[in-house]
């Protein structure tokens, strides 16, 4: 065994800055070495050094320095800033005396066993915090949640209604009028009707239009008009000729009823596409045949390979008959056509505009489907206000901690410049007791 180490006199003199001492005598005076045990919920009277003793000169000055992360701001250039290991070779900034080795190694246990407990409790309101912390997190990412899913929906919604405007879905004049137009000529109004396997799928569509149509239009303005059905086999007519609108028999409501037993799903999938444009013109527009003020045509597109022989045959047509009446154009065409695949193809406009001619009009009704992707729409919006629902429902469950969590962190910040006040004092006196001063010389 080596030597034993010699023992060091406890009364000799050890140097320790001023204000290091001073503290560790005030915080034993208060503190009796003793902390608060906690209970329950940590507040600031859990602090390792309690709220009440941090305005004692002693302490204050220094609290306040370490609560601001040991920063001077300039402001508060004049502050008395505690003595530090980087500030002990400055006397200007770390005043140092000498002190009986005995008391400084009390004040070195006394300071290590609170810097102990201090780092202990530093861990019990970091727990605390996290706990807090991590159930906000959850709540705040729920919150996230459900404005993301309320400004999907209201971005839906927003969508849903712009594309209602814009086709048009639930004006009035095409809710309660027809798209085939708002009046009629006096009379011979000849309603023309595309019977087809492509027309099939339109069929209640075109209906509801021509109906719409005969008691609104038809039936306080035009006293005779006439249904055609024309396909590609056939051109099938209500009446042999224009039909006063009151007759008894042959009627508006016999119309109706006709056009609803003739034109259905069932005639149309027997006949293929395309109809027969030639065939129905002629039949309407012939010598010794009366000629229609204006047609009323349903369809569903152009005719395929025969577009620029009906043009030929329409401008033939407009050019070798006169007008009908004072006032009224020749053979002028209102067109609804019924296939939305139709729909931004130039060429189909331009057919059928130099169809309906200057006098005419052409609408493309995608109303079927324009209702489904509606439908689509809404759906998708009744699905994100389900989610929200249950988002809010389950937001509703938990408790708000947002004030708790910032009351909690502050008073973390606080227990950890308190813990790095009492490490600074540690490492102070540990200093102290590794660098006793130097006895002075002799007297000569």
């Amino acid at each position: 065994m080596g030597p034993k180490s010699k023992k060091k006199d406890p009364n000799a003199p050890t140097l320790l800055p001023e204000d290091t001492y001073l503290r560790a005598k005030k915080l034993i005076e208060l503190t009796k070495g003793q902390m608060k045990p906690p209970k329950g919920e940590l507040t600031q009277e859990e602090w390792c050094i309690p709220p009440g003793f941090h305005s004692t000169p002693e302490l204050k000055e220094t609290i306040k320095f370490w609560q601001k992360c040991a920063i001077v701001q300039h402001t508060e250039r004049g502050m008395k800033v505690p003595s530090r290991m980087k500030t002990l070779e400055d006397p200007s900034k770390c005043a140092k005396k000498t002190y009986p080795r005995k008391e400084v190694q009390d004040l070195f246990k006394f300071i290590k066993t609170m810097n102990k407990q201090a780092t202990k409790r530093t861990g019990q309101f970091l727990k605390q915090l996290e706990k807090k912390e991590g159930k906000e997190t959850k709540r705040e990412t729920l919150l996230k949640q459900v404005k993301d899913v309320d400004e999907l929906m209201n971005e839906e919604l927003r969508n849903a209604r712009k594309f209602v405007e814009r086709q048009e879905l639930f004006e009035k004049k095409y809710m309660i009028g027809s798209k085939l137009g708002e009046q009629g000529p006096k009379k011979n109004a000849l309603i023309l009707i595309e019977q087809s396997d492509i027309q099939m799928a339109w069929v209640d569509e075109t209906k509801d239009e021509i109906v719409k149509f005969i008691n609104g239009v038809i039936e306080p303005e035009t006293e005779t008009f006439n249904l055609a059905l024309f396909s590609s086999s056939a051109v099938t007519t209500w009446c042999p000729q224009f039909q006063n609108k009151a007759d008894p028999k042959k009627g508006l409501a016999d119309s109706i009823k006709w056009l609803n037993k003739n034109f259905t799903a069932k005639s149309c999938a027997a006949q293929a596409w395309p109809p027969d444009w030639a065939a129905a013109l002629h039949k309407f527009i012939a010598e010794g045949v009366a000629l229609p003020w204006r047609i009323y045509l349903c369809c569903s597109r152009s005719p395929e390979g025969k577009s620029e022989e009906i043009l030929e045959l329409i401008a033939s047509l407009r050019n070798s008959n006169d007008s009908p009446a004072k006032g009224e154009a020749v053979l002028p065409i209102n067109i609804v056509a019924f296939d939305p695949s139709i729909v931004g193809n130039d060429d189909e406009k331009a057919f059928f505009t130099e169809v309906g001619g200057p006098q005419g009009s052409f609408l493309i009704d995608t109303s079927n489907e324009d209702l489904v992707a509606l439908d689509k729409m809404l759906k998708a919006v009744q699905v994100k206000r389900k989610q929200l629902d249950k988002l809010n429902k389950k937001l509703d469950k938990m408790e708000d901690l947002s004030e708790r969590v910032a009351e909690d962190r502050a008073l973390l910040q606080t227990q950890i410049a308190l813990n790095n006040m009492l490490s600074n004092d540690l490492e102070l006196c540990d200093w102290a007791l590794k660098n006793e001063a130097e006895p002075p010389p002799p007297d000569i």
